[in-house]
């Protein structure tokens, strides 16, 4: 596999690689989609999603793979709100 990075990302990863903590920029890449995958297969055994600054992301995919699943159904303000009641 090959990715393309803008120059801004690619001077980000020199950055990691040069601090020692990763041997290659593919090091460094499999650790943040390891990270990612891990999240993923927490959520799926329902866990919580982190509140950290991906959670949007994270909250799209899964309502994504929810809505393509056929389980996915919408629901209104009205709806929060019997739920916060507690009905």
């Amino acid at each position: 596999m090959k990715v393309n990075l803008p120059d801004s990302l690619k001077d980000f990863v020199d950055e990691q690689v040069n601090s020692g903590r990763y041997a290659d920029p593919d090091a460094f890449v499999a650790e943040l989609i390891e990270t990612e995958a891990a999240i993923f297969e927490r959520l799926k055994r329902g866990d919580v999603l982190p509140l950290d600054e991906h959670f949007d992301r994270r909250l799209e995919v899964l309502l994504d793979d929810a809505e393509k699943s056929g389980d996915y159904v919408s629901a209104s303000k009205e709806d929060f709100d019997a739920m916060e009641r507690g009905g």
